[in-house]
């Protein structure tokens, strides 16, 4: 649930920040795809109309030329005395059934012969603007039909490509569908693979994500695809780098903890071993000059000596809390827990209408010294803090482990409720710069009910050694 919370938290500032301009992978996928099929398809209908145009121009010359040698060939000549009209008719008529060329023969007078055609199969025409394109330039022959010395008539033969435009538009409308699922399968594998790669990229930007937002022992899964796979390694071998940095800077965090609590209590064993003899020495003397000026009749030494006397009490006082603070417990060296039950007994004394409870289980984890350090203070910080500005009746402490995990400190009081925002003090600052220091989180005072509740969290040991490993 916090690694959830945590990535949502990361999302949600990843959304805030603005993005960086670029064009998605998807629409550009599907834009190139689209672009490269409508120049594959350019290609392919240009070659095929040149293809087409070719033919249909060598298919209707050779056409003409056959039909005007047939009628040359046929045609009787002009000498002989034969029905010449009537063989030309059949000649047109005979060359109006062929491919690619028609036949008209008309009279002398120009009036078109009718011709004994049989019935044609009709085939759907072509678009106009797709015969223009195919359309060769037409060619024409005029061939005299006479009989020495009159011209009976006169037989034209000319080329007619529209069966052959015809054919060409069949198969180019047949084209057309497998062009079209062509386009289709195109474009459905180039979206399948790039969908397949977004998602092979979805997981690692998911696991990158968990890495940015703390969890170094979360690794990218391999995704099958070869280049994808060097990055899951890359990306994998940045985690484990950065989980043994994190773990080194916390001993090394640590390390410096437990030196500065060393120093704090070489500091505070100064203090009580050097302050300690001259306050009471100075005290003291007060004491003996009150006693020898007791029966003056200075009411003004009288004064004098007794502010002395209380400054002096003020400023032991003072000394006795600084050592206090420094010194880390009369418990030193004990467990967490015996730490914990001992500074609730000192609390007592000091506040004894404020009812103090304890709640740790028996088989607590052991923890390094720095982390036993940061949760004492936490501990004493937070009650220190209820005692003074919450007034409270009653203050709990409880110490609970997440398995295998973390081990967590709570601290709840009924008091008045935390400070207004805006009115942190060092104490919760130092707090917190201790949690994050070890790998922990600390959680300010907050309200649950009629209770203030303040917690930390830090990793115990083993899983820090665990999430290196990994």
């Amino acid at each position: 649930m916090e690694a959830t919370g945590q990535i949502a938290a990361v999302r949600q500032a990843d959304e805030a920040r603005p993005r960086p301009h670029g064009v998605a992978l998807r629409p550009l996928a599907l834009a190139g795809a689209t672009l490269t099929w409508l120049a594959i398809f350019a290609i392919v209908v240009s070659v095929l109309m040149l293809n087409a145009r070719a033919a249909v121009r060598e298919e209707t010359e050779a056409a003409f030329g056959l039909a005007n040698a047939f009628a040359t060939m046929r045609l009787p000549t002009a000498f002989e005395r034969r029905d010449m009209m009537a063989e030309a008719r059949q000649i047109a008529a005979d060359i109006e059934t062929q491919r690619h060329v028609s036949a008209e023969l008309r009279d002398a007078t120009g009036r078109p012969v009718a011709l004994p055609l049989a019935p044609q199969p009709q085939r759907d025409p072509p678009p106009g603007w797709f015969a223009a394109l195919l359309r060769p330039a037409p060619q024409a022959d005029l061939i005299p039909v006479s009989q020495y010395p009159n011209v009976l008539g006169v037989l034209e033969i000319r080329t007619d490509p529209g069966d052959e435009i015809a054919e060409a538009w069949a198969d180019f409308r047949l084209m057309l569908p497998l062009l079209g699922g062509m386009a289709l399968a195109v474009l459905g594998v180039t979206m399948a693979i790039t969908g397949l790669v977004l998602r092979r990229l979805g997981v690692l930007g998911a696991a990158l994500a968990r890495m940015r937002a703390g969890d170094l022992a979360v690794r990218a899964p391999q995704t099958g695809l070869a280049e994808l796979g060097q990055l899951s390694d890359g990306v994998n071998a940045l985690a484990s780098h950065l989980a043994r940095e994190r773990a080194e800077n916390r001993r090394l965090q640590g390390r410096m903890m437990t030196l500065a609590e060393s120093e704090r209590a070489r500091i505070a064993s100064d203090l009580h071993d050097g302050i300690g003899p001259q306050l009471f020495a100075l005290q003291a003397a007060i004491d003996q000059a009150e006693e020898r000026a007791g029966g003056a009749a200075d009411p003004a030494l009288a004064g004098a000596l007794a502010a002395v006397s209380r400054h002096a009490a003020a400023i032991r006082a003072s000394a006795r809390a600084a050592i206090d603070d420094l010194r880390l417990s009369p418990a030193e060296g004990a467990s967490l827990a015996e730490m914990l039950q001992e500074l609730l007994f000192e609390f007592a004394d000091m506040a004894p209408e404020v009812e103090f409870a304890l709640d740790a289980p028996q088989d607590l984890p052991a923890t390094d010294e720095a982390a036993r350090v940061a949760l004492f203070r936490f501990v004493r910080e937070s009650v220190l803090n209820a005692l003074r500005h919450a007034r409270p009746t009653r203050v709990g402490v409880a110490l609970a482990t997440a398995p295998g995990t973390a081990l967590l400190a709570r601290v709840e009081d009924d008091g008045a409720g935390p400070r207004p925002a805006g009115r942190k003090g060092l104490g919760q600052a130092g707090m917190r710069d201790r949690a994050s220091a070890l790998g922990g989180d600390y959680t300010p005072p907050r309200r649950e009910g009629a209770m203030t509740v303040t917690e930390c969290r830090l990793p115990l040991a083993g899983a820090q050694d665990q999430e290196t490993e990994r």
